[in-house]
């Protein structure tokens, strides 16, 4: 319909529908559009401002609960963290005994075949003994764990360090092993962020690591989700272990198990007869225990050891405490010898304080009766280990 023939029709309503016609045309008038005012994109300089503004406040933050020291009286107890902290807090928390004291560091082998009682009864009750075994530590961490627990570098009138070899013959590359930042986040200063990073051989794992040093709340971001879950249980669980934790390592009697009837081909690298009722977890250590190592021989081990166990020597070299290093029996049957010469304990011998007990000092137990799975003592290997090494401290300190 043509323009004309609908003004047409218009006219011809009467008054009242044109005034509704109107109205209506009126209410559907379609508003002005107001004119879009430009919004300016944030400038390059203020985006940066604003990320160092964000990462100092997170760094804030992070170092108000965890670098006061508050939080890892709550970490996990079982957790890498928790075993390191714990046995630090169990020593700065009990007063000097009235006798000299002694430490025996180490992994999971320490922790289940050293008994610090039976140690201390078989010299007469002369000497207190710690066990200082914390299960997956390594050297690098047993240098944070010692320069917190004994600041004064006068608490112990020796400290044992348990090696698996004195050969320096190359396995796992130890100078990435990542966990070892779990293990030392609550002893990492930001003095150490820079150095701690740099001993790991890996780039990538240094990059990781620096984050995980300056921030700490992404090493411990696990730990931290279980707490807000179970905050009770955490506060009971933590307060449980700090109060009374070290008694109950001090009663462990270690595993009853035995490996009795275990034989192994080392030539072919198989077990080839296992005890009855062995576990899943038990049957992967004793054939880790049997197989053969592959890994090519770089000198990574004897750098790792001058590195790490240099600065334990390095952090006591004003002190009068006695650095004793032994090496641990190699496992329920006598292993293939190494060949790779022991660089780094030859490198020590004429240490004015240290000693190194001589390599057979425990090889007699290598027997299969003695031992749980492929790495540890049970409970009758554990108290003639835990005898032998009291007295020769004792010898060696002085104490009898």
């Amino acid at each position: 319909m043509e323009l004309p023939e609908i003004q047409k029709r218009i006219e011809a309503l009467p008054a009242a529908q044109q005034r509704e016609l109107l109205e209506w045309l009126h209410a559907r008038k379609p508003k002005p559009v107001q004119p879009v005012r430009e919004r300016k994109s944030p400038s390059l300089r203020n985006a940066v401002w604003w990320s160092i503004f964000a990462l100092a406040a997170f760094f804030f933050v992070d170092a108000a609960i965890f670098r006061s020291g508050w939080y890892f009286n709550y970490v996990e107890p079982n957790s890498t963290t928790g075993q390191l902290e714990m046995h630090m807090f169990w020593v700065r928390h009990t007063l000097p005994a009235k006798v000299p004291e002694m430490a025996v560091v180490g992994d999971s082998r320490i922790a289940e075949g050293f008994a610090a009682r039976m140690a201390a009864s078989a010299v007469a009750n002369k000497l207190m003994f710690w066990n200082l075994g914390v299960a997956g530590s390594s050297a690098r961490t047993w240098y944070y764990l010692l320069r917190d627990t004994d600041p004064t570098r006068r608490r112990f009138v020796a400290i044992s360090f348990a090696l698996d070899r004195y050969s320096d013959q190359d396995g796992e590359d130890v100078s990435n092993r990542m966990s070892d930042l779990n293990y030392a986040i609550g002893r990492l200063r930001l003095s150490d962020c820079l150095d701690f990073p740099q001993s790991f051989n890996d780039p990538k794992l240094r990059r990781g690591v620096l984050t995980g040093c300056l921030f700490k709340a992404v090493t411990l971001r696990r730990d931290i989700q279980d707490l807000l879950s179970h905050p009770a249980a955490r506060f009971r669980d933590a307060k449980n272990w700090r109060n009374d934790g070290h008694g109950y390592i001090d009663g462990y009697g270690g595993f009853p198990q035995t490996l009795t009837g275990l034989t192994v081909d080392f030539d072919k690298g198989i077990v080839t007869n296992y005890p009855a009722g062995l576990t899943d977890a038990r049957r992967d250590s004793v054939n880790a225990f049997a197989g053969r190592s592959t890994t090519p021989q770089t000198g990574a081990l004897t750098a790792y050891r001058k590195l790490w166990l240099g600065r334990i020597l390095d952090l006591y070299k004003d002190s009068p405490t006695k650095l004793i290093f032994l090496e641990l029996p190699g496992g329920p049957l006598p292993p293939p010898r190494r060949t790779v010469p022991a660089r780094f304990i030859t490198s020590v011998l004429n240490h004015p304080r240290v000693t190194v007990l001589p390599g057979d000092t425990f090889r007699d137990l290598e027997r299969p009766e003695v031992y749980a799975d492929g790495l540890h003592l049970n409970q009758a290997g554990r108290p003639i280990f835990s005898e032998r090494l009291a007295q020769k401290m004792a010898e060696i300190a002085g104490g009898k």
